[in-house]
């Protein structure tokens, strides 16, 4: 697996939205008090935090993303004496973080994660954080609920010689989610070194709308000073979606920007494919960049949208979902790479 780490920390709010959260009333953030506080987060630093974010992409080759996480243990002050903390997964938590943050999350199954070091921690007199917490997923490829998975980590008790030391009423738990997302299309705009170009003959093009004189067809006519554009519409959806008359087998596709108008070129798309028109298979998302300034009709910079694993169908649409600039968007050739 790679280990292609993708960790966001989701920022809790401030003030009393951020501890509805945790509570089911509004609670002043009692950390800032003159108390001497245990409490979990990702790290210490800006606006307490509440959730660690373990990311994995999935295709049908490999789960791309890290299986380690970490959260820490702190005091609101450094301590007099040693604490020590045991931690206990919560699963009591799941509505309420649900709630909160729209999510549809479920348990991370406990065959699925272990504590690295278990769940005995320890605040060494003098200092204000534990070492890290780590988190370690088993098996990514296991974890493919939609709406990912979640991980409440509770602090269950702590013991000291200072008994002035208490556990955080609104900050005992931190929150570990592990997403999902299905990509089958590669990180690289790059197009492919193998394989052939398809024949575009019998193709029936459909697009959204278009732009006087820039009809669909201008995309597999072989000329690259010609384009297909979008309506210059900010609202209107942009999209093609074509047929190729039956089941091909599919690497990907080779697009030639639209240099009718350099500025118009899509940076992002849904890649979408079918065998009946009916239902579809979401691909994935392209990332790209508009063509380089130094490439033009003549020397095009080609862009590759290619699968991670190729992909057999009879249709396939590509919705154009972010462009380099204003509300146009355009395709110069349109090519499958098979």
């Amino acid at each position: 697996m790679k280990k292609m780490f993708s960790k966001n920390i989701v920022s809790g709010l401030a003030g009393c939205f951020l501890l509805a959260s945790l509570v089911t009333s509004c609670k002043k953030d009692e950390l800032s008090s003159r108390e001497m506080l245990v409490f979990l987060q990702p790290d210490k630093a800006g606006i307490p935090t509440r959730t660690q974010t373990v990311a994995f992409v999935h295709n049908p080759v490999e789960v791309i993303g890290s299986t380690n996480a970490e959260v820490f243990a702190y005091t609101s002050r450094e301590v007099p004496a040693n604490v020590e903390i045991q931690l206990a997964a919560d699963p009591s938590k799941l509505a309420e973080y649900n709630t909160l943050y729209a999510a549809n999350c479920i348990i991370l199954p406990d065959a699925n994660y272990r504590l690295v070091n278990g769940n005995k921690y320890s605040i060494a007199a003098g200092s204000s954080q534990s070492d890290p917490i780590a988190i370690e997923i088993l098996n990514p490829g296991q974890l493919q609920n939609p709406g990912g998975y979640l991980l409440p980590l509770t602090i269950q008790s702590i013991s000291s010689s200072d008994k002035g030391v208490a556990v955080s009423s609104t900050h005992a738990t931190v929150y570990v989610r592990v997403t999902y997302e299905f990509n089958n299309i590669a990180r690289t705009q790059a197009p492919l070194t193998g394989g052939t170009l398809l024949s575009r003959t019998g193709w029936v093009l459909t697009v959204s709308n278009t732009t006087s004189g820039a009809l669909g067809p201008a995309m597999v006519d072989g000329n690259n000073a010609t384009a297909w554009r979008s309506s210059n519409s900010a609202t209107a959806l942009k999209w093609v979606q074509v047929d190729l008359g039956a089941q091909r087998t599919m690497k990907g596709f080779q697009l030639v920007p639209n240099y009718a108008a350099v500025a118009e070129n899509a940076t992002r798309m849904t890649v979408s494919t079918s065998n009946d028109n009916i239902t579809w298979t979401v691909q994935g998302v392209w990332n790209g960049t508009g063509p380089a300034t130094t490439s033009s009709a003549t020397n095009p910079d080609l862009k590759g949208v290619n699968f991670a694993s190729p992909v057999a169908a009879r249709y396939f649409r590509l919705d154009i979902n972010a462009q380099t600039s204003g509300n146009r968007v355009g395709i110069g050739e349109l090519n499958v790479v098979q």
